[in-house]
């Protein structure tokens, strides 16, 4: 008899993390591949579509054997994908990938966005939501255009999560969460914004047709995956800021979720779309407005480098390991210490920044006065990101952080000191583990609530560790 589970699979721009759970919501299983991405020296970074493909189904593929190599035969109801929302595949008219993907944190497509007509460049950021940068797929799209990859009628863009879904057997789908952060989007109308995609030389049909996060899209029929996931429901979970505040219980209105990784990530949910003069300022001031994995609800999101600035931090100080964390915890824990406070100035948290600066006017300092400083700073960036958006929308009711450095105590400690209100949430790899949960919910056939769905499956069968893996 078989074991009956489903697979939650997060494509980062770091990282592919596959994870299964069993019908209780435990986690039997993850496999973490890094993202093998082809860097040059300006700063660019592609890969081939079927190498990302294959890093990915590897991932699966090792997931799998780790549950069977305890459980023995495995039988995968449903599986889905999230990730990497902006980074996506130009496919051309028969179906086949006709360029490379092109990393979001690419520096292409600046030229390409600096030449639309100044009507369109005007109205970019209160139409679609987001900064007029090269980090979002339109700009991509240019630079392909204007390369020798033009997209002629009957090519489409999908985006990483919804193409390895079309791989595996789902027709080329968009899902809302994941096309609202292509650019393409008029965020007012929910359609693709046709003056934007014609200025880009790009079909008006260039976006597949959309459906929501969890609708099934067909099953697996592909002979490149595990005997396991043959006849598994695929679904597209969405964006992965999103479809972790699925995971951690905190997408209902009003919350604001704070994933706090490499990048520190801060959601709002809302339940109405802003208007083009909101967006317009957000977008001046770095945020973003996007849509949410479940229907009828929006995000506002915002970021700073804290959780970057925080690991080079405990590489200046060589405490970039398991003794060193649980060392500057220990000594962040003694009220002496914090107390103290000598002069000392973190700089780098800030979502522009590229460096760190660190100002010492005094001798008498240690490395848990330098981490003491960084926590500050760091808290102090997000602080400021939260203000922002409650010039456009009501404070939080509620306040949810996850991510690896919530397993930090002396890290907690200073959210907590940040943001009084906050819950921790109790489950690991939220970005995977919701996937897992909208999984389970396209293998019910979309039965009750996903809400409740999360809660269900959301046990603290793997409470925070003092030394992460950030």
């Amino acid at each position: 008899m078989s074991t009956s589970v489903v697979m939650g699979v997060d494509i980062g721009s770091t990282e592919t993390k596959a994870l299964i759970l069993d019908r209780a919501g435990r986690r039997l299983a993850i496999d973490r591949r890094r993202t093998p991405w082809r860097r040059d020296r300006d700063g660019g970074a592609d890969i081939a579509a079927d190498d990302l493909v294959d890093s990915v189904l590897t991932a699966v593929a090792s997931a799998l054997r780790q549950v069977e190599t305890t459980l023995g035969t495995v039988s995968v109801r449903g599986i889905a994908f999230t990730g990497m929302a902006e980074s996506g595949v130009l496919l051309d008219r028969g179906g086949r990938p006709a360029a490379p993907v092109i990393a979001w944190f690419d520096p292409r497509g600046r030229a390409e966005l600096a030449t639309l007509p100044q009507g369109l460049a005007d109205e970019f950021s209160g139409r679609t939501g987001l900064p007029l940068s090269p980090l979002c797929s339109a700009a991509k799209i240019g630079w392909l255009t204007g390369h020798g990859y033009e997209p002629a009628a009957g090519s489409c863009w999908l985006s990483v999560p919804e193409y390895v879904a079309h791989v595996l057997g789902a027709p080329p789908t968009g899902e809302p969460s994941l096309l609202s952060r292509t650019g393409l989007l008029d965020q007012a109308t929910g359609k693709p914004w046709t003056p934007l995609l014609e200025a880009l030389g790009a079909p008006v049909g260039l976006l597949p047709e959309a459906a929501d996060a969890g609708t099934p899209l067909g099953t697996v029929r592909t002979g490149r995956v595990p005997d396991a996931l043959s006849g598994a429901v695929i679904t597209v979970a969405g964006h992965d800021h999103p479809v972790a505040s699925v995971g951690a219980r905190a997408a209902d209105d009003g919350h604001l979720f704070d994933s706090c990784g490499t990048s520190e990530a801060m959601m709002r949910v809302i339940s109405e779309p802003l208007a083009d003069d909101q967006r317009q300022r957000l977008t001046e001031a770095g945020l973003a407005q996007g849509m949410h994995v479940l229907p009828d609800r929006w995000i506002l999101l915002g970021g700073t480098r804290g959780g970057l600035l925080l690991g080079r931090t405990l590489r200046l100080l060589g405490l970039d390991h398991a003794e060193g964390r649980d060392r500057l915890d220990a000594a962040l824990a003694d009220a002496a210490v914090r107390g103290t406070r000598p002069p000392i100035q973190v700089r780098g948290a800030h979502a522009t920044a590229t460096d760190i600066v660190l100002e010492v006017a005094s001798d008498e300092i240690g490395p848990a006065d330098v981490w003491d400083a960084a926590l500050r700073h760091a808290m102090a960036e997000s602080e400021a990101v939260i203000a922002t958006m409650e010039r456009e929308v009501p404070a939080a009711r509620c306040i949810t952080a996850a991510g690896g450095w919530t397993r930090m105590a002396s890290f907690r400690e200073a959210k907590t000191a940040s943001l009084p209100a906050v819950r921790f949430a109790d489950v690991d790899q939220p970005s995977a583990f919701g996937a897992a949960v909208i999984a389970e919910w396209a293998a019910r056939d979309r039965t009750g609530d996903l809400g409740d769905l999360a809660a269900e499956l959301t046990h603290p069968t793997n409470p925070p560790r003092t030394s992460p893996q950030i």
